[in-house]
């Protein structure tokens, strides 16, 4: 008899257990459920609730990480998708104005009843305006393939007066038009951390921009002063001055100064220069004084001084 009621009590310990069991996993999955529903539903809430150690709490935990993770993806795309947007619509507003210009003197002189002259003068027109629109094509390959990373600069230990003369080269003619003189401080070639080729760019774009907004007559002057960790390249105009509300805009994608909207430009010079210094562990700051002066500064580092080699006897 004994071993009947044993055997009976066994039977319903197993059953409880079972049944205790079971609404355990239904509560667990029912937890389980309404979390999932609730970072579907993206539920704030479910962020702010306060957690102890069990495994529901850990399940919430993890589901909060979740959320984050989706979130943060969220925001990341919705700007990358701003970017984009922005880009295509200043790049189609910077492109429109010669495309136009194109489009109106070619249709004149299909229409033809034009002097020699005005024939001249339109297909003078026609050809500035190509170049411009190649300029602003280069510019947007090389921006776009420096920014992802399809060019990578090669920094050397190189003197970087050579580098200088070749980048005031590049501009002199620009310079001539204008009647405008680059003067150069004298200096000791120092060698610096730098690629030449694109190092070389960066100059160019600031003294392009320089001698863009200097008035005729006028001179550009280029200091190089050597500093501890880096060594400071001045280029300084005497036109129309910068801002200082624009200051930390000037160096953005397509933006221009306020008081440079009679002047063309594309608003990338000055980008793909900051850019290229980026690139290669350098910086590139102004200072202006609105309607007198204007003084882009490029800072690239200098080389690293070996160790004298010690003989050990």
């Amino acid at each position: 008899m004994g071993v009947y009621i044993i055997f009976a009590a066994v039977i319903v310990f197993c059953v409880l257990t079972i049944l205790l069991c079971r609404r355990y996993v239904i509560k667990a999955f029912n937890s389980i459920d309404t979390t999932l529903d609730r970072v579907l539903a993206k539920d704030e809430r479910l962020r702010t609730e306060v957690t102890g150690e069990d495994r529901i709490s850990k399940l919430v935990h993890k589901a909060n990480r979740i959320m984050d993770m989706y979130i943060s993806e969220a925001e990341q795309t919705a700007e990358e998708k701003e970017i984009i947007q922005g880009f295509i619509s200043d790049m189609s507003h910077q492109m429109k104005t010669p495309l136009s210009g194109v489009s109106m003197y070619a249709d004149l002189l299909i229409e033809g009843d034009l002097s020699a002259d005005e024939q001249a003068e339109f297909l003078s027109r026609i050809k500035s305006s190509t170049e411009k629109l190649q300029w602003i094509m280069d510019s947007l390959i090389k921006m776009s393939r420096l920014e992802v990373g399809a060019i990578q600069l090669a920094p050397i230990d190189a003197g970087i007066k050579q580098t200088i003369s070749d980048a005031i080269g590049n501009v002199i003619g620009l310079a001539i038009k204008k009647n405008i003189n680059i003067s150069v401080a004298e200096f000791q070639d120092v060698p610096l951390h730098h690629d030449r080729k694109w190092t070389r760019e960066a100059i160019v774009n600031v003294l392009e921009n320089a001698v863009k907004y200097s008035a005729v007559d006028s001179e550009i002057k280029v200091v190089v002063e050597p500093l501890p960790i880096y060594t400071k390249i001045t280029v300084t105009d005497y036109g129309i001055g910068i801002d200082k509300n624009d200051w930390h805009l000037i160096f953005k994608r397509f933006y221009r100064g306020k008081n440079a909207s009679d002047k063309e430009g594309a608003g990338l010079g000055l980008y793909l220069a900051a850019l290229i210094m980026e690139k290669q562990g350098g910086y590139i700051i102004v200072d202006s004084i609105l309607g007198s002066s204007t003084s882009f500064s490029l800072f690239l580092q200098n080389c690293k001084k070996q160790p004298p080699n010690l003989t050990i006897l």
